[in-house]
């Protein structure tokens, strides 16, 4: 039985690992389209509430895998309730809205949603006064479908980290380096498919089996080389 030419085997293996993009689009901003076509979950408890997940009877986001894993998180009030600016119009809802605050640093916690949504959205601000990068990864089960990393204000900066997508988003992990102390959310919206900016994204999982094929490869094409050139005992 004859063998396949290498590059029959490589090639096809090689396709199947790459990253797939265009899983996300990216909502920049609350605009109406964006608020009609999704639901919002406000925050009902009193300022200093500690809580580990936001609901509206119709959705559940729940706060877990957060990092540190003693970090707590509860409701303030902005400018009088324990957390002192947000951002305004039209880069968010309102500049006066109730928040979820990390009571000590996080540097990330992952938002699961119990019913999966196309369109998820919360808006972010880091504790600290400086501006930093926070990222929000979405997910559809253990699938990344892209992630929007914003550069973020504390004084008076948030932004909408939000994204909508064909395939069920389940979580959203929030990530902010160690240095901003932590970060607040905002208007937590969800629902169905909303137009947005088109994201590429690729999958460490893809990346590292694509690495590992062509490594092979690499291997296999040196193999037959040395065949090739050896030569034969008389």
């Amino acid at each position: 039985m004859r063998a396949l030419p290498l590059s029959k085997i490589i090639l096809p293996l090689a396709f199947a690992a790459m990253p797939v993009f265009g899983q996300l689009t990216q909502i920049p901003q609350p605009t109406t389209a964006y608020k009609s076509a999704t639901t919002l979950i406000p925050i009902t408890v009193p300022d200093g509430t500690t809580l580990t997940s936001v609901s509206n009877g119709g959705q559940t986001i729940t706060f877990g895998s957060v990092v540190p894993s003693a970090s707590i998180f509860s409701a303030r009030t902005v400018p009088s309730g324990g957390w002192a600016t947000w951002g305004a119009p039209p880069a968010t809802e309102s500049s006066t809205p109730r928040v979820v605050a990390t009571v000590n640093p996080v540097t990330s916690v992952t938002l699961n949603l119990a019913i999966p949504s196309q369109t998820f959205g919360v808006e972010v601000e880091p504790d600290d006064f400086a501006v930093f990068t926070i990222s929000a990864a979405f997910y559809s089960g253990g699938t990344l479908l892209g992630t929007v990393s914003q550069a973020v204000n504390g004084s008076a900066g948030a932004l909408l980290a939000g994204g909508s997508s064909a395939f069920p988003i389940t979580s959203v992990v929030i990530t902010a380096p160690a240095s901003a102390g932590g970060f607040a959310m905002a208007q937590f919206r969800y629902g169905g498919a909303v137009p947005g900016v088109a994201i590429p994204t690729l999958r460490t999982t893809a990346m590292l089996g694509l690495g590992c094929l062509l490594a092979a490869a690499g291997a296999l094409l040196a193999q037959a080389q040395k065949r090739r050139g050896a030569v034969r005992p008389y």
